[in-house]
Order: structure tokens, then C-alpha cells, then sequence
């Protein structure tokens, strides 16, 4: 009786642990559905998860709704007021959100920098696709001065959607969303362990990298479009990696990581539109994420300066000198 309690146990001990690490998965791995015409906030809603998956308390309040109403409404605003700033846009999913600290501090710093005032917004929001990047450009202000940061990483191209759409707010909003990021992470939650993070990384392999190899060709195909898309409409788009936890990943995913950066170089040659990356400049340590991408508030602070400096040589270089209010 003794042994197969001990072996009751084991076997016990070992589906609790599973349990874990696969919830881990899937609250930090980008799940993003295929098809097309998908409305966004139907995808955030079906995503979202749980505080005992990872998410900080307010998150149902703050990000996984919060993030993508303010992405809509800022478009809105856009539409119904037109800018005579230059705008900024960062796209991307809840890594590309976590990576600034707010709007209002962005756009200062890009003035402190040397750039013009600007409309700069971080339009990340959780689990986001390229096909519905390609719809937030398409709902840009035509005729704006614009530089669109397309952020990049292994999430992205674990999609084999093709097409999506976005409705915009109606009546078109007249006063602009708030200014604040609705961050879901935070060094007053606490941080995963190097523990639980170095589980997440075999869990990527184990269940994310048959999806990135499946969905790359695809992923690839709709980032060209999105690129093609912005300079089609008069607008800079760059090509922008976004952070991810060097120090607990160490070399174990190379190989997607080289692929997805290689196609990225190649398209960035092709049409002739910058790369940029700080993975390696930013020299972040493991205590600045929250699990392998979400960069928590020290993070934020170093990231945020590189891209405002980064933002404001961009605009001098285009010609964006600013305009009125």
C-alpha cells in the first residue's frame, strides 16, 4: 500500500506540474486565431485569462478590454479631428503595449529629444495579429504625416490569418482617449521566478514553435502587405523588434528567432525602410520582465528612451517638423 501511495503521489505531483506550465503558456504565448474578417476585441475577449494564469489583478479592467477600446478610440479621435502633428504609432501585441510607459511621456520625449510635438500613440493590445495591423493602418488618417513602428517577434508570426477588420467607434470620438498605457504587468505584482520563466521557454518549443513553423510562410506574406499598405497611403513604416528576456532564454530559441529576423533584414532591404532593433542595447536584465516579454517598470523606463530618441531622429530625417496643436 505504501509503494502505490508513493507512486499515486508521484503521478499526482506530475499532472500539477504540467498543469502549471501549460497555463503559463498560454497566458504569456500570443494565441491568435485565423481567418478572416476577425474583430480584434472578439479575439481579446476569448484570450483572456485568469489572475492564477499570471495576470495581474486588474487586467480584466486595464488591458485584455481596456487596451484594444483604446486603440479604436484613438483611431476615432484621429478620424473625427485632424491631426496637424506628425503621428506615431507603435503596433504590436501586449509585448509592444508593456514597452512604453505612457503616451503623454513618449511625446515628451521626443520633444526633449529633439524631435517635434507629435501625436504618438502605442497602440498595443493583447494577442494582436499582422492582418489586424493591417486594418489599424488602413483606418489612419489619410494624408498624415505618419511613422508607423510595425513591432515584431516569434508572436507574430504564429498567425495564419490573412485578413481581419476593425469598427471604429460611432459617433466618432471628438475627445482624444487617455494618454495612460494599460499596463497588466507590474514590479508590484511580483515577477515570475528564473524558474517558471526557463518553463515557459520549453513550453514555446513544445507548443508554440509547431505553430511558428506552421504559420511563418503565411505571417511573412501578410507582413509584406502591411509594410506595402503604409507606404501605399503616404506613410513610414518601420520595422521594429520588440523586447524579449535574453538573460533567462539564452540561445534555446535561436533558430525561430534568426528566422524571423533574417526575413525581417530581407524586407527592410527590399523596401527600403529601416530595421531596428534594442534587444541587444538595452542590455535588460531578467528582473525587468515580468516572463519573457512583458517588460515591468524599469524595463519600460530604459526601452522607452531608446525609442524616443530613435522617434525623433526618424521624424528629422522625414522632413516632420510639427505643425499646430
Amino acid at each position: 500500500m505504501g509503494s502505490s501511495h508513493r507512486r499515486t503521489s508521484v503521478v499526482i505531483a506530475l499532472v500539477i506540474a504540467l498543469a502549471f506550465v501549460a497555463a503559463l503558456a498560454a497566458a504569456c504565448s500570443a494565441q491568435a486565431t485565423g481567418g478572416a474578417a476577425v474583430t480584434p476585441s472578439a479575439s481579446d475577449a476569448q484570450s483572456s485569462s485568469s489572475p492564477s494564469s499570471g495576470e495581474a489583478a486588474t487586467a480584466s479592467a486595464k488591458g485584455a478590454e481596456g487596451d484594444w477600446a483604446r486603440v479604436l478610440k484613438a483611431l476615432g479621435f484621429m478620424r473625427a479631428v485632424t491631426p496637424t502633428r506628425p503621428v506615431v504609432v507603435l503596433l504590436g501585441g501586449s509585448a509592444a503595449r508593456e514597452s512604453t510607459i505612457s503616451d503623454e511621456s513618449w511625446r515628451a520625449q521626443i520633444v526633449d529629444r529633439g524631435g517635434p510635438s507629435t501625436l504618438a500613440w502605442n497602440m498595443g493590445s493583447r494577442n494582436r495579429t499582422l492582418a489586424q495591423n493591417v486594418a489599424i493602418v488602413k483606418s489612419l488618417p489619410r494624408g498624415a504625416h505618419a511613422v508607423v513602428f510595425i513591432g515584431v517577434n516569434l508572436g507574430a508570426f504564429t498567425s495564419t490569418q490573412k485578413t481581419a477588420s476593425i469598427k471604429l467607434p460611432s459617433p466618432l470620438p471628438t475627445e482624444s482617449p487617455s494618454l495612460e498605457q494599460p499596463h497588466q504587468y507590474s514590479t508590484s505584482t511580483g515577477i515570475l521566478s528564473p524558474t517558471k520563466k526557463k518553463a515557459l521557454v520549453q513550453a514555446w518549443i513544445a507548443d508554440r514553435y509547431p505553430v511558428f513553423k506552421r504559420s511563418f510562410s503565411t505571417s511573412a506574406g501578410v507582413l509584406e502587405t502591411l509594410i506595402k499598405t503604409c507606404k501605399a497611403r503616404g506613410y513610414k513604416p518601420v520595422l521594429f523588434e520588440l523586447p524579449r528576456d535574453t538573460a533567462i532564454i539564452g540561445s534555446s530559441l535561436n533558430a525561430p528567432t534568426a528566422r524571423f529576423r533574417d526575413r525581417c533584414k530581407r524586407l527592410a532591404s527590399t523596401h527600403h525602410i529601416p530595421w531596428v532593433s534594442f534587444v541587444t542595447a538595452a542590455r535588460l536584465p531578467n528582473q525587468d520582465f515580468y516572463d519573457l516579454w512583458h517588460l515591468v517598470e524599469p524595463g519600460r523606463t530604459v526601452w522607452q528612451n531608446l525609442l524616443s530618441a530613435k522617434t525623433a531622429a526618424l521624424l528629422k530625417a522625414y522632413g516632420y517638423d510639427g505643425g499646430g496643436s
